[in-house]
């Protein structure tokens, strides 16, 4: 029998919200402050680096470069979160880029603060590997949404808007408390611009969606958290 494709988990997510738990404190507590500012790099594709960064506060875009010349958005990630752990510790090459999207304050905690905290906090360690765990999920996200049709990449994405921005997520509509052009949706998800214009144009006229201006609001969202659950397994 042919192995199934497994449906990545609600959990994990393209936006990446802030750690919970004392561990994740302890970690924190070992970060160097830093401040960015908007469209300045956190850390590049292609260079090493030797620590990670905690954000504190701001909103910062994970991107890769493909050899094809266009961009793929990996996350956005909101304060709390962590960025750039794998290649601090493995000492490979960085395969995405972080760029503030905000003016941001970052803890930047270094790798070998980290390892020498961990011989009398072993749990810190444990946290890390979770963490880059937790990143190569995001990554398998993004390799099952390019094998749906453009339409269920579009609601796929959208369900994660709303557990991550959903204001009233708990009633039957949202609206979500950020604006992402339609542009930077289609990144997320590997469409063009005009495709994922069309699908949004469609939600809106099955009555899924309203939109406000910038703002997307989720009118039925029994509706489409059914669409999400239905995503093809």
């Amino acid at each position: 029998m042919a192995p199934r494709s497994v449906v990545p988990t609600p959990t994990v997510s393209p936006f990446l919200l802030a750690e919970p738990g004392a561990v994740s404190r302890r970690v924190e507590a070992l970060g160097v402050p830093r401040t960015v500012r908007e469209g300045e790099h956190l850390y590049r594709q292609g260079e090493t680096s030797s620590s990670f960064h905690v954000l504190v506060s701001g909103r910062v875009r994970v991107h890769m470069l493909r050899p094809d010349g266009t961009m793929r958005v990996i996350s956005w990630a909101e304060p709390g979160a962590s960025l750039g752990e794998g290649v601090c510790f493995d000492g490979g090459l960085n395969p995405v880029s972080a760029t503030a999207l905000t003016a941001c304050e970052v803890l930047a905690v270094g790798r070998d603060v980290l390892i020498e905290a961990a011989r009398d906090d072993p749990e810190l360690l444990v946290e890390v590997v979770r963490r880059v765990a937790h990143k190569q999920r995001v990554l398998h996200l993004h390799v099952f949404l390019d094998g749906l049709p453009a339409h269920e990449r579009v609601v796929l994405l959208l369900g994660h808007l709303v557990e991550a921005y959903g204001h009233g997520a708990l009633g039957s509509s949202a609206r979500l408390s950020v604006r992402p052009s339609v542009d930077e949706l289609a990144l997320m998800v590997g469409l063009t611009r005009v495709t994922t214009s069309r699908e949004l144009s469609r939600l809106v006229a099955e009555g899924v969606l309203v939109k406000d201006g910038r703002h997307i609001v989720v009118r039925d969202l029994p509706t489409l958290r059914r669409r999400v659950d239905a995503v093809a397994v």
